[in-house]
């Protein structure tokens, strides 16, 4: 029988990754980041790399210091008056102005110089022209000043069932981007092969080729050699991401981007990277048994969407509580939704990266995941097999309950 099977996923396999819709399905993801990279280095390239011009209105001391300490990335001019820089801005010779009354300043920029001058480094600056001020007032020396400035040291460390490891605001950064990333990965993937499945099998229903194939084969070697060759597809989908992935960090290495997304990845925890494969692979494959099941009642093709949606409902779950957990991580409701079958799939990983799950919790997560797709594929194989040449024409939701019933 197993030879029977390897014959029906060599097929389905051959088959696939032939046609333009698998590859699609595969370089479709890669045109996001690829015109990101390609927008932000056309922009790199064609930006007026010129320092933005600020004047200093009535206070020539003040536009001294800013220029001598290079204080911000700017061409500081001296004018008179307010009147003489607004003209100035309104003609495009000015990106800005400042203005010092009393204890306090305003910055005026025009529409571009908003870009140019941000809150943050002007803010910056100016306090530090004030300390230095007043520093010169309480007649502190230029050690005593730095000793004032010196922040405070701190290390955020993380105490888990492992240990202590290293923490941060860097660290809660790249676990949120990498939790992100393996739900909206898993949940994509899902999207695809299950859709594949599923047109598979209606495609061989309603052409009638299904009666042939049972002649010569049964049932299950037909259901459990489907799920073989989607499965040999998503593992050349992952391996082609793989070798990608590596070949472009290495003929990227000098580039930002990518030395970025590297310094991000490289702190990865091994036993993250083994659970997240592992449980991709025991929540596609049960994924994939369910959408088997139905479309198993499938007649035609223009019912695979009719099938398919309340997967891709069951999927959604998973997927929108990855996204919102990285906002809301301890909440009850979460918690108790990543051991839930299905739901694991995408929110167990991300709660893995993200440290409020530990590691046990999340073996525990994929072991009943593990118990579902056998229970999931077993039932299957009665479903299967009874409806595969069965054309009723009662909606699928009322077939699926009355196979439950039977």
């Amino acid at each position: 029988m197993f030879k029977q099977m390897k014959l029906v996923a060599g097929q389905v396999y051959r088959t696939k990754i032939k046609t333009p819709s698998f590859w699609l399905a595969v370089l479709t993801p890669l045109l996001i980041p690829i015109v990101i990279f390609a927008v932000g280095f056309i922009i790199a390239k064609t930006s007026d790399d010129a320092a933005p011009k600020l004047a200093v209105v009535d206070n020539p001391v003040l536009a001294q210091t800013i220029k001598s300490g290079k204080l911000l990335d700017a061409d500081i001019i001296e004018v008179s008056d307010v009147d003489t820089a607004k003209k100035k801005i309104i003609s495009d010779k000015l990106d800005g102005y400042l203005v010092k009354k009393d204890d306090s300043y305003t910055l005026v920029t025009s529409t571009d110089g908003t870009m140019k001058f941000t809150e943050g480094t002007v803010r910056t600056a100016l306090s530090q022209i004030e300390l230095a001020d007043k520093a010169s007032q309480l007649k502190l020396s230029a050690q005593e000043l730095a000793s004032l400035q010196q922040p405070a040291e701190l290390t955020m460390k993380t105490l888990s069932d492992k240990g202590e490891t290293d923490g941060g605001a860097g660290k809660n950064v790249a676990n949120s981007a990498i939790s992100l990333a393996v739900t909206i990965v898993i949940f994509t993937l899902l999207m695809v092969y299950t859709n594949m499945i599923a047109q598979e099998i209606a495609n061989e229903k309603s052409s009638r080729i299904m009666e042939t194939l049972l002649a010569a084969t049964s049932a299950k070697v037909q259901y459990y050699g489907k799920i073989m060759g989607i499965g040999l597809l998503v593992l050349t989908h992952i391996l082609f991401y793989v070798v990608l992935g590596v070949g472009a960090s290495v003929i990227l290495k000098d580039n930002k981007m990518v030395k970025g997304v590297l310094e991000m990845v490289k702190g990865v925890d091994s036993n993250f990277l083994i659970f997240s494969v592992l449980m991709l692979v025991v929540g596609l494959l049960s994924y994939l048994f369910l959408t088997a099941i139905i479309a198993s009642l499938i007649n035609d093709q223009s019912q695979v969407q009719q099938a398919v949606q309340p997967i891709v409902f069951l999927s959604m779950i998973g997927y929108m509580a990855g996204i919102v957990g990285g906002t809301v991580p301890n909440n009850v409701v979460l918690k108790g939704l990543s051991f839930i079958p299905f739901v694991s799939t995408t929110l167990m990983p991300s709660r893995l990266a993200t440290e409020v799950s530990t590691l046990t919790s999340a073996y525990i997560a994929l072991a009943i995941q593990a118990l579902a797709l056998i229970v999931v594929a077993k039932f299957g194989e009665r479903i299967y097999a009874k409806n595969v040449l069965s054309y009723s024409d009662e909606k699928i939701f009322k077939q699926f309950v009355q196979n439950l019933k039977k």
